[in-house]
Formats: structure tokens, sequence, C-alpha cells
């Protein structure tokens, strides 16, 4: 019965306290007539009073914020003995206040819910208080709540109900044996008000982990125990929902893996940084939250945030030391995920972080022809800048005028151009980019490489060319175009195939 016991020792240790408290107090009061004044006043604001709440002496002063604090959480007492009692003569119960505190700081954070249930209905008996006509708040909570810290109760409670509510615990919570089952009357408010503010809060409710709230026999969110509940699970359900309010909640329990990874692989951090929420984020990293951490493919949080686009968690994110040159399994890297969804912003940052521009992933890709591929002007720009190889191919031997031309992208296809890319160049299979082109109904294009003297009668591997592949895909302009070339149409391929039988 340790937890009895430390409980039995600050009360006693609080009561000698909290009457010399009082006896310090009332003998300046009696040395000053306004002091009283003062605190009555200090008292309403402290606690969101409406004015005239108080009456201007000790006697009703402690009596209206008796329900306010306990030998575990006597933090009103304290700033009160801080503010009023600071002197040269008082400051001894000010400092004794203030190590009474961090004792009772100590128990909250090392002794569970769980050891206080076992302990409460027999302490509740000596500090309880008159609980007649309060509203009361019934509370279940999933079962993993039995490790949880009394701080963790104690912050429950703060972010259930509004200030002028949230009176002592010791003094009013119940905790049923048999189950995570509060009860606690409620101090200055109405059954209907406890109603409505809980109401605004279901989403946050549930995420944490109640999954029943009555006001009195009132239901306010009703359901099931769930046996699979983690709080590791409920901070990736929190974090996919946006909420940071249960986020944070779910932190400050100091119970929750913070990296814990779904089927998925990903973590909290990589789950923010896709859904834009810059708010997480910075409720994470100062958490704990591992910025390089890669998912089941390799992903990593920077390499999400550069996919969504996400410029200011970037930022945050290489602040907090993220690694831009991590691969995913096939090789990709935050840099080329940007390029590819033309993320102009993200490219520029990165470059401006001294990064490999002409990396290749393991096929051969890179940023660059990925901008290409799919049109991304400004980043081939960039990138050509930065002395990127335009002529680089991949291990199939396709390059990036290839994959602009077989795209149409025609403003590309001419920056290439000016850039003495050879429009000749052969992939393994015998392609180029004019077939591409010719394929693909590219009319312009085939035009531009046209006027730059390509061969328009080179020929694949298995001797198709660009003329059988227009003809094949019905691109009538594109024939004509190259008909006036004399291009001949009774060429053959090796299965003796031509224009016309496609």
């Amino acid at each position: 019965m340790k937890v009895q016991a430390s409980l039995d020792d600050l009360h006693k240790k609080f009561s000698k306290l909290s009457t010399e408290f009082q006896r310090v107090l009332a003998k300046k009061t009696s040395q000053n007539e306004d002091l009283a004044i003062e605190i009555s006043k200090w008292i309403e604001a402290y606690i969101h009073w409406e004015p005239i709440t108080v009456e201007s002496n000790l006697d009703d002063i402690f009596k209206k914020i008796d329900p306010y604090y306990d030998f575990i959480d006597c933090k009103l007492i304290l700033d009160m003995s801080e503010t009023f009692l600071e002197d040269d003569q008082s400051s001894y119960i000010v400092d004794d206040i203030k190590s009474h505190n961090l004792k009772a700081k100590a128990l909250c954070h090392s002794k569970t819910i769980n050891k206080l249930r076992k302990v409460l209905d027999d302490t509740i008996g000596s500090f309880g208080n008159d609980k007649h006509n309060m509203p009361v708040i019934h509370i279940k909570v999933q079962t993993v709540w039995e490790d949880i810290s009394i701080k963790g109760l104690k912050l429950l409670i703060k972010k259930l109900l509004p200030i002028e509510s949230r009176q002592s615990l010791m003094k009013y919570i119940s905790i049923r044996p048999g189950s995570v089952y509060i009860t606690y009357p409620v101090l200055h408010c109405t059954a209907d008000s406890l109603k409505e503010y809980t109401q605004r809060k279901l989403e946050f409710l549930r995420l944490i982990g109640i999954f029943s709230l009555y006001i009195d026999d009132h239901p306010v969110l009703q359901g099931d125990e769930n046996a699979n509940f983690t709080f590791e699970l409920a901070l990736l359900k929190a974090v996919t929902a946006g909420n940071n309010q249960a986020v944070e909640f779910l932190l400050h329990l100091k119970t929750v893996n913070i990296n814990h990874t779904n089927e998925e692989g990903k973590t909290a951090l990589m789950l923010a940084c896709k859904g834009g929420c810059e708010d997480i984020v910075h409720s994470l990293l100062p958490a704990g939250a591992n910025v390089n951490i890669q998912d089941n493919k390799g992903w990593t949080a920077l390499m999400i945030a550069s996919e969504h686009n996400h410029i200011s968690i970037i930022n945050t994110l290489l602040q907090a030391n993220a690694v831009f040159d991590l691969r995913t399994t096939n090789g990709s890297n935050a840099l080329i995920i940007a390029s590819y969804q033309g993320h102009y912003e993200v490219v520029q940052l990165f470059i401006s972080k001294k990064v490999d521009c002409k990396y290749q992933q393991k096929d051969g890709w890179n940023a660059f022809m990925l901008a290409c591929e799919n049109g991304h002007t400004q980043i081939v720009q960039l990138l050509l800048k930065e002395q990127v190889d335009p002529n680089v191919q991949k291990k199939d031997g396709v390059n990036a005028l290839m994959r602009a031309c077989a795209s149409g992208h025609t403003q590309i296809v001419e920056l290439l151009l000016n850039e003495k890319v050879d429009p000749n160049v052969q992939e393994k299979g015998g392609g180029n980019a004019f077939m591409l082109a010719c394929q693909n109904g590219h009319t312009q294009i085939v035009q531009l490489l046209l006027n730059e003297k390509v061969n328009p009668n080179i020929q694949e591997k298995d001797g198709g060319n660009a003329f059988m592949l227009a003809c094949q895909n019905g691109h009538t302009q594109i024939v004509q175009l190259l008909l006036k070339e004399q291009v001949d149409p009774n060429v053959q391929k090796k299965d003796g195939m031509n224009a016309f039988m496609l």
C-alpha cells in the first residue's frame, strides 16, 4: 500500500501547510485592509469568475476556492503564495509550498490511475467534499488508461472541462473497480451547459480513448470498448484526422512511442507531412519524432512532404536535420520526387542545399528526365542551369529528349534541341525521339525534328520506322509530312509487315 501511504503522508503535511499559509495570510490582511480586496480580485481573474463573486474577506475566499486545490494539486495555493507572500518575513511558507508541490508532482508522474483506483475509495472518504446538486460527468476510457499516470488524469480533466469547472481531483473524483470508469461532479456548471461544451469535443474525446460519456443520465458519447486500442494507434489516427489538440494531449501522456509505424511503415510524422499539417509537425518534432525513418518502400517524411509540395514543412524538416539524399527501394530521392511532381520551389530549395542534381536511380531515371517527361519546363530550365547533362540516358538507352517527344512537350523539346541534344540517338530497341513523336501524333514536334535534319528513315531493330508507327496509329498529318520527306512507304519490318499492312 505504498500509494496509500504516500497519499496519506502528503495529505497530513499539506493540512499543516495549508493552515500555516492561511495564518500568515490572515496576519498580513490584518495589517493591510486592502490586501483582502486584492486577493479576491486576483482569485476572480485566476479562476475566470465574474467580478464580485468572492467577498473581500479570507473566510469567504478560502471557502470559495476550497474545491479548486488539494494536497496533490496545490498550484492555486502556490501561485497565490508567490503573489502575496514573497516578502522576507513570509518567504519561508512559499518555499515550503514549492517543496510540497514538487513532491506532489513526482507522485502524480510516477503513480498510475490503476494504483490510484485501488486506494481512492478510502482516500475519498477522508478528503471528499459535498457533491450534492452538482451535475456529474461519467467517463469510460479504454483499458490502457489504467497504466497512465495521475498526471494524465489531471490533464484529461483540464482538457475536458472549462477552467472554472476544473476542481480538485482528490476531493471529487471516483474511479469504479473493474474498469476505468470515472465519475466527476462538476462545479459552477449546469448539466445543459456541460453537455453543450463537451459535444464540441467529440472527435477529440474519441481519439484519446474515451468511448462513453454521460452528463448525469444524458448520453453525450456512446460507444464500445476497443480491445485493440493503443495510444500509438490513437496518435496515428489523430494525425490523420488533423487534430493537433489530440496529438498534443497524447504526446503529453509520455507513454506513446512517437515513432510507431502503421502496416505501411509510416510514422505519425510522415502522415502529418502527407496531410500538410504544419502545426502537428511542429508538435511531433520537439517530442522526439525521428525525421529520417523510412517506410516499407523507403520513403521518408521529407520525400512525402516533397511529393505534396508542402514547402514550409520541408524547411522545418531540413532544420531538424532531415537527410535529403536518402533513397526509396527503387532508388528515388526527394529531388527526383519533387521534379516528377513539378514542384519548382521545392526543387529550387534542394538545389540551394547542394543536393546532387545529376544522381540517377537504379534504372537510370533522374530528376531532369522526369521533369522533361512530365512537361515541367521551369524545372528543366533550372536543372540545365545546374549543368545537368541533357544527353544522359537510362539503362535502356532512353534519354530526356525521347521522353519529352513521347509526351508532346514542344517547349521542352525546343530547349533540348538548343542544348544540342542529338535527335538521332537510339535506345537499345532502336527507337528514337522522332519515332516516339510520330507514334503519339505530336505533329509540331515532328516538324521541329525534321527542321533539325533528323533522319526519318532510321529503323528499329525489328525493322519498324517512324512512317509505320504514324500509319499504325492513324496520324494522317504526320504521314503526309513524312511522304514529303521522300520516306519509302514500302519498307518492311523483319517479319514482312509494312506501313500499309499496319
